[in-house]
């Protein structure tokens, strides 16, 4: 989780106060052992964003969840793991 709350600060400049880990996925299992952990970060405040150099023309998009959830229903969010935490937290909130 401590490297799930330092990429949020670093990529969105935004820190939470509440923390669960959602989905743990095997991301690609022919090629590699690498896994996946999703987390809900909610109870959201601003702070300053501390981004590396290849991070720096990122853009931090601030939508209502059901927008985003649109947004993979018509397949303009494909990252992978976006997708899957996406879909996993409708499912809880039972959109």
């Amino acid at each position: 989780m401590e490297s799930a709350q330092r990429e949020l600060l670093e990529e969105t400049g935004m820190k939470a106060k509440q923390w669960k880990e959602i989905l743990k996925a095997h991301l690609s299992n022919s090629v590699s052992d690498e896994v996946g952990h999703i987390f809900l970060a909610q109870k959201l405040s601003e702070g300053n964003h501390k981004r590396e150099a290849t991070e720096a023309d990122m853009q931090v998009w601030k939508l209502p969840f059901a927008e985003a959830l649109e947004m993979v229903m018509k397949g303009k969010i494909t990252d992978s793991l976006s997708v899957m935490g996406i879909l996993k937290v409708s499912k809880l909130l039972e959109l």
